[in-house]
């Protein structure tokens, strides 16, 4: 990155400087440098631990080298930014900076105080008129911006490539999690401990069904999340928390997800497992979409659309004595039927259900009495008829299939 760089013209401050400042400031510089030295103990004490005398000396070369640097470039227009120039100290200082975990609030303390100090200097000496003491402020303040500018970016690069890091780190760890390298007690702590995440007792893992209109998921960040996997997923840590599913839920920005059983770190593959399976089913509308769909509230869906083989082959046996009718009136003996059993076989409140008289009702199972005879009375009849008729609510006429 380029740093701005101040030209010769008429508005350069730098351009307008009187003779001789570099010989009168000069001898200031060691007091300039304490004196700020001083400023960030004071702020670091009061933030945390003090700083040490390496790091006071390093602090006193850094300003008295970008003090001389100020005077050179005001003596001569000499540069200050080449390639071991003062902006090179202040980037290498911010990248320093970041890698030891800090801000640059130090920096901004040591930089406005160094400022500060200088100008009361300029102010009450009378080697200077008024008008080079307002010259020499607008240079102050030009150099501060070029050289925290140049910190800022230092900083910056450090902090993306620990990011980046840090964003490999926890994609690797969800893959290895998600394939069940969880199982070994060794890989799974070392691959978090470089993804900077903390092994929970449980987790979830989420299927992510994004909507058309729905912008991409913002996920807590002890979420583990990728995105760019085929079928985008993340594991959610303690995903039975008090206000854990909202939370999740708001994330989603209008997308939906379904999201599997809680499990120890290591049977994170079960869960996926169970949460593809509800996806599937709100990918094909027999579950509704929306937030968070959770596999434990679908469980008798999913039992029954597990094996629709085998439900259709059930469906078939259990329901031939209908096979004869026409389809709409079979649909509809079908919706009877399954509104008297699930309402204890009663006419009124399955009619209810069905939106028809009572008397409609009691028509239909006369008829269907006919049909199906005695194993309208045997209780595991009815639990398999029961069965079938609520698999074929959900997933459509199955004894046709």
């Amino acid at each position: 990155m380029s740093y701005p760089r101040w030209q010769e013209t008429a508005t350069d401050p730098f351009s307008r400087f009187p003779p001789g400042v570099g010989a009168r400031l000069r001898p200031l510089v060691p007091g300039l440098a304490r004196s700020t030295v001083e400023a960030v103990r004071r702020r670091a004490e009061a933030h945390g631990p003090s700083l040490d005398p390496g790091e006071a000396e390093a602090w006193r070369g850094l300003i008295a080298s970008a003090a001389y640097a100020f005077l050179d470039r005001a003596e001569g227009g000499r540069p200050f930014d080449g390639p071991a120039g003062v902006t090179e100290e202040f980037r290498a200082f911010g990248a320093g900076e970041a890698r030891g975990g800090r801000t640059l609030e130090r920096l901004h303390t040591g930089t406005r105080t160094a400022v500060a100090i200088a100008w009361r200097r300029l102010a009450v000496t009378d080697a200077f008129t008024r008008q080079d003491v307002v010259v020499l402020g607008e240079a102050l303040f030009a150099f501060q911006e070029e050289v925290t500018a140049a910190a800022a970016e230092g900083h910056a690069e450090v902090r993306r490539a620990d990011a980046d890091q840090r964003e490999r780190g926890r994609t690797r760890l969800l893959e290895e999690l998600l394939a069940g390298v969880g199982g070994d007690s060794g890989a799974v702590p070392a691959l978090a401990r470089a993804a900077r995440w903390r092994v929970p007792d449980r987790v979830a893992v989420a299927v992510l069904l994004p909507g058309k209109k729905s912008a991409p998921p913002a996920l807590p960040s002890d979420v583990l999340v990728d995105l760019e996997r085929s079928e985008p997923c993340a594991l959610v840590p303690d995903p039975d928390g008090p206000g854990r599913l909202r939370t999740l839920e708001r994330s989603l920005r209008g997308g939906s997800a379904t999201l599997g059983p809680s499990v120890a770190p290591e049977e994170a593959p079960v869960s996926l497992s169970r949460a593809r399976d509800l996806a599937d089913l709100v990918r094909s509308g027999v579950v509704p979409g929306g937030g968070v769909v959770r596999w434990a509230d679908h469980l008798s869906t999913l039992l029954l659309s597990r094996d629709t083989a085998l439900m259709a082959e059930l469906a078939r046996r259990r329901l031939a004595p209908m096979a004869r009718l026409r389809s709409p009136q079979r649909d509809r003996m079908a919706d009877t039927l399954l509104a008297w059993l699930e309402t204890g076989f009663n006419a009124n409140e399955a009619a209810v259900r069905l939106r028809v008289h009572p008397q409609t009702v009691r028509y239909r199972i006369r008829r269907l009495d006919e049909l199906f005879g005695p194993r309208l009375r045997d209780p595991g009849a009815r639990f398999e008829l029961e069965l079938v008729l609520r698999a074929r609510r959900l997933l459509g006429p199955l004894e046709s299939r």
